[in-house]
C-alpha cells in the first residue's frame, strides 16, 4: 500500500519575499516606461497645418473655411512654385492621404531637389496688386520637421529655398492683408 505524504508548504520568509520582489519589480517597469515615453520624440513630428498644431485645426475648422471664403471675395491670389501655379487658397489637399499623389495628375513633382522658386501674387479684385500682403509659410515633409523650411514674405517677392530629399512634402501656410486671414495646404513631392 502506499502512503501519502503531505506537499510541504513554502515558507513564509519565501512567499513574502516573492511578493516584495514582484511589486518592486512592477514599480520599475512602470517607472521605465514612463520615463521611455517622456524621452522619445513622441508629438515632435505632429502635423502643424496653417501653422498651427492639429488640436487648434480640428477646433477651428468651421472658422478656417469661413475666413478662407471672405479672403476669396476680397483678394485673388496666385502662387507660382517652379513654375507651377496653383490658383487661390486651397486647403482640400489636408483631407488626402499622402500616397494619393502618386496617381494625381496635377501638383505632381511640384518641388525638386535642390533650389526651389516660389512666387505669390495677391491682387484685390480690381486687379491691382496687394503690396503688403505678409505670407507665411512651411515646406514640411510628411513624415518629420527635420528639413523644414520656413519662409516669411512681407511683400509679393519671389523666394528661393533648398530641398534635400526627394519623397512626399506638405506646404503649408498663411496669407494675411489687414484683418483678412487665408490659409492654404498643398501636398506634393520632390523628384531629381
Amino acid at each position: 500500500m502506499e502512503t501519502k505524504t503531505e506537499a510541504k508548504s513554502m515558507p513564509k520568509w519565501l512567499i513574502y519575499g516573492l511578493f516584495i520582489l514582484k511589486f518592486v519589480l512592477g514599480l520599475y517597469l512602470i517607472y521605465w516606461t514612463v520615463y521611455m515615453t517622456l524621452s522619445s520624440d513622441v508629438g515632435a513630428d505632429n502635423d502643424n497645418a496653417f501653422l498651427s498644431d492639429y488640436h487648434s485645426v480640428d477646433d477651428n475648422f468651421n472658422q478656417i473655411v469661413i475666413e478662407n471664403k471672405k479672403f476669396a471675395k476680397n483678394y485673388n491670389i496666385k502662387f507660382d512654385l517652379n513654375g507651377q501655379e496653383i490658383i487661390g487658397l486651397s486647403y482640400d489637399d489636408i483631407f488626402l492621404a499622402q500616397r494619393s499623389i502618386q496617381k494625381r495628375k496635377i501638383r505632381k513633382n511640384i518641388l525638386k531637389v535642390g533650389e526651389n522658386n516660389f512666387n505669390v501674387l495677391v491682387q484685390d479684385k480690381s486687379g491691382k496688386i496687394i503690396k503688403d500682403a505678409k505670407v507665411n509659410m512651411l515646406v514640411t515633409k510628411a513624415t518629420n520637421h527635420i528639413q523644414d523650411v520656413h519662409l516669411n514674405f512681407n511683400d509679393t517677392s519671389k523666394k528661393k529655398f533648398q530641398i534635400k530629399s526627394i519623397g512626399y512634402w506638405n506646404i503649408t501656410g498663411t496669407v494675411t492683408v489687414g484683418d483678412n486671414i487665408g490659409r492654404f495646404y498643398i501636398k506634393t513631392n520632390a523628384a531629381k
